[in-house]
């Protein structure tokens, strides 16, 4: 009884070893880096949502209104004869950031959501090939383990900056736009004043 019992356990450990290393024998080329793909595509896919929220419209026209209102104080500030406050130039040094912060906003979305789709073009045809168990690519070139670890490395990488140029672009314009909603009344109305002021001068001066 006890060898039959001992001869049990030897033959269960056995069998699981010889799954073990059937599960093994089974694994693919590549198979390992289909789990990062596609959190990676999820990713993208959740930034892809992010640029849609965004109206590249509404951001250029934001844009427009800024450099409309800073050509009107370049010329007032030019005027050595009108005077500004410690205020006002505060307002309009909080007008110059939002120009910065919107600068390229609008082209940087629209770049950044055509680069989204050529990023998940990319994963896609990746995660593909893994899964169909391709051997070459399109230029002849084995597709092995080595050769799916360093592409899908790659496609990380790129997906991980792809990934910071969205969330700072988020930053920018976000921030660009909030600022110009906080303070386009208050600079209005310095530019208002401004103009009043010159007004006034030349009148007084005819």
């Amino acid at each position: 009884m006890k060898r039959r019992a001992a001869f049990s356990t030897v033959s269960v450990l056995t069998l699981g070893v010889l799954c073990a290393l059937g599960w093994a024998g089974c694994a693919k080329p590549g198979d390992v880096h289909l789990g990062p793909l596609n959190d990676a595509h999820r990713a993208v896919k959740e930034g892809m949502t992010v640029l849609a929220s965004w109206n590249v419209d509404s951001v250029k026209a934001a844009r427009g209104r800024v450099g409309d209102r800073l050509k009107d104080l370049d010329w007032l500030v030019a005027d050595t004869t009108l005077t500004f406050a410690v205020e006002d130039g505060q307002l309009i040094g909080d007008w110059n950031r939002v120009k910065r912060f919107l600068k390229d906003g609008p082209e940087r979305l629209t770049a950044l959501a055509k680069e989204g789709e050529v990023c998940l073009a990319q994963l896609d045809n990746l995660a593909g090939a893994i899964q169909s168990e391709a051997t070459v690519d399109s230029e002849g070139t084995p597709m092995d383990e080595a050769y799916f670890a360093k592409a899908s490395a790659r496609e990380l990488e790129l997906v991980a900056k792809w990934e910071a140029a969205v969330a700072e672009t988020e930053r920018l314009v976000s921030s660009g736009l909030e600022l110009e909603g906080q303070t386009r009344a208050s600079l209005d109305s310095l530019i208002r004043a401004k103009r009043a002021e010159w007004a006034q001068q030349i009148a007084e001066n005819e």
